[in-house]
């Protein structure tokens, strides 16, 4: 039976944390924009790559920092309605795109049990990027205790405003086997040759190139964006045919008319024409029978 809630419940942060693999969801505002689903993993190196942020419960005077004994840590004194989880350097920038777009910022996290009892967990927010270097990002980093490893982009937060629980009866059980470590050593490389001054293979470029467009032409990683413009990195080309956007504009599918439409048009034209002319006719008519009956 599914359960829905307007804060985390501190009951079920241990399992939350103890997930491998969550997804996100997200789209723009436009109706023929594209909604986007992404998968995100954790590392065994640096971390926690997700979290839930508490705070003392109003009129409560515990500190978060030593919450120790049992009581606290299920949530008798605090309160849970931020969660953040680290966003990784990928050739894809929609989520950012969709949260940074003016009036947007809808987000879902999705979590489900890959082992033991079932659950599925969904947290239904607003959500922000810190991006990389931002004082935002390094507060959150902080406070949080977060290693941030090569090619850690932003901190996406995310204001909850509901969090639903479900069964989750359907879902398969998976053993997980081990961390993939492509990522990290692909991004290890180019933050290396960054700080080498190969500004060609490094990082910067690299946002420039795939992450400062969405595939819907929307503004992505906004550093990506900036050197974009100082470096004349022209974007990658992320869709094809009449969706494909150009120089990081949307392109909208040009409307297509077939010989059945025009026929569809001249038929309710002649239509319309002809039920105009007898409504004409039947008015005349009945102002000249009016005329005759008043004068005669």
């Amino acid at each position: 039976m599914g359960q829905f809630y307007e804060t985390f419940p501190p009951s079920l942060v241990q399992w939350l944390l103890e997930q491998k693999v969550f997804y996100i969801a997200s789209a723009p505002l436009s109706g023929e924009g594209h909604v986007n689903v992404s998968p995100k993993g954790v590392s065994d190196k640096g971390g926690p790559f997700f979290g839930v942020i508490k705070e003392p419960k109003s009129g409560s005077s515990v500190d978060i920092d030593e919450v120790e004994d049992e009581e606290k840590k299920n949530g008798k004194n605090v309160v849970i309605r931020k969660f953040w989880y680290m966003d990784l350097t990928g050739s894809g920038i929609e989520t950012t795109s969709h949260l940074h777009e003016p009036g947007n910022g809808r987000i879902t996290v999705m979590f489900n049990a890959f082992s033991g009892p079932p659950r599925i967990l969904r947290i239904f927010g607003k959500g922000t990027p810190l991006e990389y270097g931002t004082p935002a990002f390094n507060d959150i980093v902080a406070s949080q205790n977060i290693t941030i490893i090569p090619g850690t982009r932003s901190i996406i937060l995310v204001d909850i405003h509901q969090v639903g629980t479900s069964c989750g009866f359907s879902m398969p059980c998976y053993d997980f086997v081990s961390f993939r470590p492509t990522l990290n050593d692909f991004f290890e490389k180019r933050v290396a040759s960054e700080k080498a001054g190969k500004r060609e293979d490094g990082i910067e470029r690299y946002w420039a190139y795939k992450n400062a467009w969405s595939m819907d032409g929307l503004p992505g990683l906004q550093r990506g964006v900036r050197t974009a413009m100082t470096d004349d990195v022209k974007p990658i080309k992320k869709m094809v045919g009449p969706y494909a956007p150009t120089n990081g504009r949307s392109r909208r599918p040009n409307k297509v008319f077939t010989l059945g439409h025009l026929i569809l048009v001249a038929i309710l034209t002649a239509s319309s024409t002809a039920v105009l002319v007898l409504i004409l006719l039947r008015v005349g008519n009945e102002k000249m029978i009016f005329g005759r009956g008043i004068w005669s």
